[in-house]
């Protein structure tokens, strides 16, 4: 890690004999998170941790530049002991329309971030970075994400997986349509030490079609979205495929400094895998083992400018048999020239 920060330094000190710009960006965050509940799918806990993420580059083009850091997870205690600190160190283009990454880069690069089925919040709070790489087309009407996440390098200890993901979504110029989509291709492969390890083939599937009344209402959002979303999954240990699927609905209310989201699910258990290889194989929120699955998130930004946001939620998870209540304030401010 020193290594990587004594590089930059040189690259920033030449960077003023040549046609380059220094870049920079400092992201903080702190979060809190209490979790209360039945706990058959996730079990009772609190998260509070405070995150650093800095990171220094040099722009070389209008439109192309390289960039590392670190992301330092540091959970609230006395001392450092069960902190945790990831590097960050890519490279990043950005077009008019098509724009690339390539590395270590952070998550936020995304175009939108993904639905519960595709990324819990957990991960989402100690897996900053993707490592891989990102392709996105934007224009007027739509954009499209496609990324490699590259989860495990195959070792003694060490399952080799690695996630492909894209999200796209189009809507027309005029009225209130839009139709997208998610897929994934989850590869769960084995480890040097793989007598007793089979490959798992995991697919997932979601068109949808929705309507945007924002501009027709005297909310700032109302989005309604609806359609399909399926598994198609096989584990090489018993050789057998299995497709369950059913309807996901999801809805947005925000207006001024409040929100509303409502997220359904029902049909089969989306996960059927997860008691055996947890996020070792799924990254979605573990309650899609359940045939049904409603989160209710209620939000307010306490604080929000250009810089930070301090949001407060509640969210209301109904799976099977079994409920969960989150409280949560969520801190992100970021700084920097880019």
């Amino acid at each position: 890690m020193r290594r990587i920060f004594l590089l930059l330094a040189i690259l920033m000190g030449a960077a003023g004999l040549y046609a380059i710009e220094p870049t920079w960006e400092v992201n903080f965050g702190a979060t809190f998170d209490n979790r209360e509940g039945d706990g058959r799918y996730t079990r009772d806990r609190t998260y509070f941790f405070t995150t650093l993420a800095p990171e220094i580059g040099l722009r070389f083009t209008p439109r192309d530049r390289i960039a590392g850091g670190a992301v330092w997870n540091q959970p609230l205690e006395n001392g450092v002991k069960n902190g945790k600190i990831m590097p960050t160190l890519y490279y990043r283009h950005e077009g008019e329309r098509w724009r690339f990454s390539m590395g270590m880069f952070p998550r936020t690069q995304l175009r939108e971030p993904l639905p519960g089925f595709l990324w819990c919040d957990s991960l989402a709070y100690f897996q900053r970075n993707i490592r891989g790489a990102l392709v996105q087309y934007e224009e007027r009407n739509g954009f499209f994400d496609a990324y490699l996440d590259w989860r495990g390098q195959q070792a003694v200890d060490v399952r080799e997986a690695f996630n492909l993901v894209f999200h796209g979504e189009w809507r027309p110029k005029r009225g209130v349509f839009l139709a997208g989509g998610h897929m994934m291709m989850n590869h769960f492969a084995k480890s040097h030490r793989a007598e007793d390890e089979y490959i798992v083939d995991n697919f997932l599937v979601n068109p949808y079609v929705g309507v945007d009344f924002s501009r027709a209402t005297a909310l700032d959002s109302l989005v309604v979205k609806a359609g399909g979303l399926m598994t198609v999954e096989r584990d090489r240990r018993h050789g057998k495929w299995t497709t369950p699927g059913g309807l996901w609905v999801d809805a947005t209310f925000e207006w001024r400094w409040l929100g509303l989201r409502n997220s359904l699910y029902l049909g089969g258990e989306l996960f059927p895998l997860y008691g055996e290889y947890g996020t070792l194989l799924y990254q979605g929120e573990a309650y899609y083992q359940s045939s049904f699955y409603n989160r209710t998130d209620i939000y307010a930004h306490i604080m929000r400018n250009r810089w930070m946001d301090l949001e407060a939620q509640l969210n209301f998870n109904f799976a099977r048999n079994d409920f969960m209540f989150y409280q949560r304030l969520i801190l992100s401010i970021s700084l920097g020239n880019l």
